[in-house]
């Protein structure tokens, strides 16, 4: 684990002790602190920032009135990401009936770190990778996101999804090989 990591994971216990204790101006700092990874994970399922806007306030409600239930099993955040994968699946369940709304490439993310399109060059890339991840199957979208975009271990997103660790590997190595295809298709597509 990177030193950047333990010293989050020690922030998140302390937090943690105040909110517990009833200091509930703590759960705040827990807010700045997730918002952003939490946000770029959501915004993956859902492809629309005003939806995942929505989704991820309902995400941190549920973190708050369930923090006294959360047991030190796993980490922290890890606990957090597994709320957010549930209401990304519940999101997903209720839209499965309806026609698939289209991945919003208009606007770029709104997270206030660096922007997508920095981070890999132009936003014809971000575009790219937008539409490659959308297009994965949602098990696969799921692994590839916690592992690559929020930067998971694989035993943290066994945590996170209650999936085993051997399944988690083979989501990831299948996902990582399908969105290789998908850029490859979509780059063929744009040509």
């Amino acid at each position: 684990m990177s030193a950047l990591k333990e010293k989050r994971e020690e922030q998140d216990l302390r937090i943690l002790s105040r909110c517990l204790k009833g200091e509930t101006e703590a759960f705040s700092q827990i807010i700045d602190a997730y918002k952003q990874p939490l946000f770029r994970l959501v915004y993956r399922w859902v492809g629309h920032p005003d939806t995942a806007e929505e989704i991820l306030q309902d995400v941190f409600l549920k973190a708050f009135r369930q923090i006294k239930n959360f047991r030190g099993e796993s980490k922290f955040s890890t606990w957090l990401f597994q709320i957010a994968l549930n209401r990304c699946r519940d999101f997903y369940r209720s839209r499965r009936n309806k026609p698939e709304e289209s991945l919003s490439l208009e606007r770029p993310l709104e997270d206030g770190g660096p922007r997508e399109d920095e981070k890999l060059g132009t936003q014809e890339e971000a575009d790219r990778l937008r539409r490659a991840l959308a297009s994965l199957p949602p098990i696969y979208r799921e692994a590839v996101s916690l592992r690559s975009l929020s930067e998971m271990s694989n035993e943290e997103i066994s945590q996170a999804t209650g999936e085993s660790l051997s399944n988690v590997k083979m989501r990831v190595a299948r996902g990582l090989i399908k969105l290789r295809k998908n850029l490859e298709r979509v780059h063929h597509e744009r040509e």
